[in-house]
């Protein structure tokens, strides 16, 4: 009796929830709620813990999350894929409650069992994992003798998830050929969350073996929740708010475009980078989550279409078109100069012959011994648009992201395509190369060779102390500042600036921007060349 009102309860909090989500303005294209692979961590896992004390089962019907059961642990539960045989009273139940007194009443009599789920309403009770069929119906036969009931054999199916305690105890187990089991946390009376341990999760976990491999977690939350996830994880929290602003907006846009990317997996989009960051209830803060309601059913259009709103970290001084980067050219996705980026994150690669050889053979490619390798265009932005590696044998030419995938090491790509080439020697803490603007490349120079020409014919002031370099501005504003990287040397050193493909949004820019008095409308159009908000 306390169960169902449990249960009464819960299903009128839902409701109210749904209820009250559903008056507010959210834009047309947004899903109620979304589905989350949480590959970064569990993904064709062997287990995935469960650190809540109680917790709520059920499935997903239209929409509707119907509850099934509630479970309690004092150390928490593990999901794990079984692959073992199970003898099944083969009595089905409409309730775990009803498949549970039995159980106990078994368990009196020195049988012990544990609820089956095959789908919704419909439970049975199982015992084992068992080894082999033969040892499966050796124990059915036993247990018809005892008890006078139909035992048959559950042979392993590659759909087929265990739940346990952390005694490992088999507390439940689900069949997963119609649909996956979903589990609430219920333990904190403020908030639903699923504890997995490391990280923690709003709204349902859904644990699935699709494929038959391993468990896979996916988390089925509302939209705007998933958005409270990536923001911090996407941007550090402690940025102003209006650079928040616009990262949630462009978040919101990016999840809508990306919808269905991970169909094939049973899910909508993953929480790495191929998708978006997403770390989950545990990396929310108040500041991203009220950027993000601040801005709630805001999106970024083009010409009344959603616009693909690409971020990325930093542009080293100018972003880029997007035909540059990709395929298709849009009018919105045009490269800009990025005046607020104050920092540009600079960088160094280097690779002796052997690595570009060994890089070449990996790719499918043998042109003999390297002998040099040219960068032969640029685009405005300042990326490297060809290039071409010269063997003994041939040579092999490289464009667009291609330069960046071809050149990875330890998983690793090139961290932009704004760089040049130092070849055969050593970049050094006292001299520099500068690129012009046609992008042609200077001599190195040291530091007391170095002048900076303003727009009005002016010398602009210089200063570098400890091999930093800064150039200052209007009202002594700093506009550009780095910083000399140690001294490295290889027969080709790729000395670069930014990091990320450079479409978009720069997240260092919109920080630059923000804390220049800019809000976050201003920092999207600056950007996104002609998108409004709406």
């Amino acid at each position: 009796m306390k169960q169902y009102a449990r249960f009464t309860m819960l299903l009128s909090f839902m409701f109210f929830c749904l209820l009250s989500f559903s008056n507010l303005a959210i834009a047309a294209e947004t899903p109620y709620e979304i589905r989350v692979g949480l590959e970064y961590k569990y993904k064709n896992t062997d287990k995935v813990s469960i650190s809540n004390n109680e917790i709520l089962m059920g499935y997903n019907m239209k929409g509707g999350f119907i509850p099934e059961a509630i479970f309690k642990s004092a150390n928490g539960f593990y999901m794990v894929p079984s692959y073992s045989h199970f003898v099944a009273c083969n009595q089905p139940f409409d309730s775990y409650e009803e498949a549970l007194s039995l159980s106990k009443q078994l368990e009196a009599s020195g049988v012990y069992t544990f609820p089956a789920s095959a789908y919704l309403s419909k439970w049975f009770l199982y015992q084992g994992g068992f080894n082999s069929y033969n040892e499966a119906e050796a124990v059915a036969a036993d247990l018809r003798r005892k008890t006078g009931m139909n035992f048959v054999i559950k042979e392993p199916k590659t759909s087929r998830i265990a739940l346990k305690n952390q005694n490992g105890t088999v507390v439940a187990v689900f069949e997963g050929e119609e649909a996956y089991p979903q589990f609430y946390g219920i333990d904190n009376s403020s908030q639903a969350i699923i504890n997995l341990g490391d990280r923690q999760y709003r709204g349902r976990m859904e644990f699935v073996r699709y494929g038959g491999k391993g468990i896979t977690a996916v988390n089925v939350v509302p939209f705007e929740e998933y958005l409270y996830g990536v923001v911090p994880s996407e941007m550090p929290s402690s940025w102003d708010l209006e650079a928040l602003k616009a990262q949630a907006i462009v978040a919101r846009n990016y999840a809508i475009n990306c919808m269905g990317k991970h169909v094939s997996g049973g899910y909508d989009l993953c929480d790495g980078e191929h998708c978006q960051v997403y770390k989950g209830y545990g990396n929310e803060t108040d500041r991203t989550n009220w950027a993000i309601d601040e801005t709630r059913g805001e999106f970024l259009y083009y010409n009344n279409e959603l616009a693909n709103t690409f971020y990325f970290a930093s542009s080293g001084g100018y972003t880029e078109n997007s035909e540059n980067v990709w395929v298709t050219a849009l009018p919105y996705l045009k490269a800009v100069e990025d005046y607020y980026e104050q920092s540009p994150h600079m960088w160094t690669k280097t690779f002796s012959r052997q690595d570009v050889e060994t890089l070449l053979r990996n790719n499918g490619k043998d042109i003999g011994r390297v002998l040099d390798i040219q960068v032969d265009s640029y685009t405005t932005g300042g990326r490297v648009m060809e290039l071409t590696i010269i063997g003994t044998n041939g040579s092999e030419k490289l464009t667009k992201e291609s330069i960046r995938t071809f050149f990875k090491t330890n998983g690793a790509s090139l961290e932009s395509r704004k760089f040049h080439i130092v070849k055969d020697g050593t970049t050094n803490n006292s001299s520099f190369s500068i690129i012009g603007g046609n992008n042609s490349i200077s001599s190195s120079l040291s530091l007391n060779q170095v002048y900076i020409l303003g727009a009005d014919g002016n010398i602009t002031n210089l200063s570098y102390d400890n091999l930093s370099i800064k150039v200052e501005g209007k009202n002594g504003q700093e506009i550009l500042s780095f910083s000399n990287s140690d001294s490295v040397s290889g027969d080709f050193v790729f000395v670069g600036r930014g990091r990320g493909h450079g479409v978009g949004m720069s997240q260092w820019g919109a920080k630059g921007m923000a804390e220049s008095g800019f809000n976050y409308k201003q920092i999207l159009a600056h950007y996104f060349n002609g998108a409004q908000i709406r």
